[in-house]
């Protein structure tokens, strides 16, 4: 490989979290060399919160990864409004056009450039004293978790968008799995291979950041899990009397940092996306279950009234980042806008089969004969978390634990179950009972309904080209899809290798 890994310290990272601002705070680049960031352990906080910013950026998670890139790839938008500019060429699967390399070679630069600030926390952080860190070996494990997870989740995105999907059993390797924070080229991978290491980091992370994340101290003076219910993950609990408060900022909002159910969720993502449905099925199971202070589930579906002043949903988030310029990036393609976002002619007749379903009422809005999305707008209800919601990026949320128990079934014949499972997200969502009941009565039409419901659940989150590419589904509605299609060439700069 070419590319040449520098660490990446951001100045006064650009993106921050409005409702966690303190705990992205970061010390600047040009007065803080890497040497003095690590000597002492508040440098392995700022250096981690370093990572969550870059996939924030709007190369990744901050636009192209979830509302921008991805979508035109889902054939979710109409290109009309868009012609000149590269979204229009992903739509048409056209990745080797200028402006099209130039998104291309971002995503892979600023993912492999956080890639380094992982491996480079991991590769020091195991030899420090566990005195060295505030709250001990629990932060540094930590961290160190952290680091791990996304390592993995980063280098599995990568593989999503640069190399064929399991189901088409390619051979051959496709991308670099970078396990070294070092200037020497890494190895290329294999899909299998890269699946792998995945899911032996993810597995390790569970490991380390399990004592913190469900630590419980006998007069409950400190409880973890607590800090991983709704109002704690996403809003740190302000004001709370709770005597299990934390009073250290970068133990709060833990919904938008890599916790033990963000890990166990991205895990079985991977398993699924591996063909391992059983595996992936128990993970799902793991994250549903999960209990805070009061034995009762941590997560659970937003109603619709919660929905009309929060679009993100973000009761059943599991994990998400944030970033303070979203609605004023998005603001140039919302339905006010010359160059609107707008979705497809017929959007609602043909995803939507009850009136009832809140998606489509409160998260699409209909002007004349077309709908547009609202996911990244202010709400038309103002309720008392609605600013604390719209820097929100969703990453993964509950529905998608429910869509794993789903395809497990379907993977075993029970399609029984398989519609009951994928049904209850859709009930969740305000549909009647049963609603899928007669639709899915084999493979073929699971997998039909598994597609129409990521774009129920998922529009505007970069997951319906994911799921549909995981399952070899063409995205064109009469057209069916070459297999380059389906993944991006490398860029021109990791070309020798």
């Amino acid at each position: 490989m070419k590319k040449i890994y520098e660490l990446f310290l951001i100045a006064a990272f650009s993106f921050t979290a409005t409702a966690c601002n303190d705990w992205l705070d970061v010390l600047p680049s040009d007065i803080v060399d890497e040497g003095e960031l690590f000597e002492e352990g508040a440098g392995y906080r700022n250096a981690l919160n370093g990572v969550y910013s870059q996939m924030a950026s709007s190369s990744m998670f901050g636009c192209e990864l979830t509302w921008g890139m991805a979508e035109f790839m889902a054939q979710s938008y109409q290109t009309s409004n868009f012609l000149s500019m590269a979204w229009a060429n992903f739509a048409e699967y056209e990745y080797t056009k200028e402006n099209s390399k130039s998104v291309i070679q971002s995503l892979w630069s600023t993912a492999y450039n956080a890639i380094a600030n992982c491996n480079n926390i991991i590769a020091r952080i195991q030899a420090e004293p566990d005195s060295k860190f505030k709250g001990g070996k629990n932060e540094k494990e930590m961290i160190w978790a952290e680091a791990l997870a996304l390592r993995a989740f980063l280098h599995f995105e990568i593989l999503s968008y640069f190399a064929p999907a399991p189901v088409k059993k390619p051979s051959g390797n496709w991308i670099p799995y970078r396990e070294e924070f070092s200037v020497n080229p890494a190895d290329y991978v294999s899909v299998e291979g890269c699946l792998e290491r995945c899911i032996r980091d993810l597995k390790q992370a569970q490991l380390l950041i399990e004592p913190f994340d469900t630590y419980v101290s006998a007069d409950t003076q400190e409880n973890h899990r607590a800090w991983l219910e709704y109002d704690y993950r996403f809003f740190g609990s302000e004001g709370s009397s709770r005597s299990y408060d934390t009073d250290d900022i970068f133990y709060a909002f833990r919904g938008y940092r890599m916790n033990i159910t963000g890990i166990t969720a991205i895990l079985a993502r991977v398993y699924s996306y591996a063909g391992e449905y059983k595996l992936a099925a128990e993970e799902a199971q793991k994250v549903i279950d999960y209990t805070g202070t009061a034995r009762n589930e941590v997560f659970e579906f937003s109603s619709q009234s919660e929905v009309e002043g929060d679009y993100k949903m973000s009761k059943d988030l599991i994990f998400a980042l944030s970033n303070i310029k979203l609605l004023d990036t998005y603001k140039a393609y919302d339905s006010n806008a010359k160059s609107a976002i707008i979705l497809p002619y017929g959007y609602d007749r043909n995803y939507y089969y009850s009136a009832t379903d809140y998606r489509q009422k409160t998260l699409l809005v209909k002007l004349g004969a077309y709908f547009y999305p609202k996911r990244f707008v202010t709400p038309d209800v103002t309720k008392s978390y609605t600013a604390s919601t719209l820097d929100m990026i969703p990453i993964v949320r509950l529905s998608e634990m429910y869509y794993y128990k789903a395809e497990w079934y379907a993977s075993q014949g029970d399609f029984t179950n398989a519609a009951a499972v994928l049904g209850t997200v859709c009930e969740a969502r305000g549909c009647p009972a049963g609603i899928l009941a007669d639709r899915i009565y084999d493979m073929d039409s699971f997998v039909d309904e598994f597609m129409k419901e990521t774009r129920r659940e998922f529009l505007e989150e970069g997951l319906i080209f994911y799921f549909h590419k995981k399952y070899g589904r063409s995205l064109y509605q009469w057209n069916d899809m070459e297999d380059a299609d389906y993944y991006f060439p490398l860029p021109e700069t990791e070309t020798v290798h």
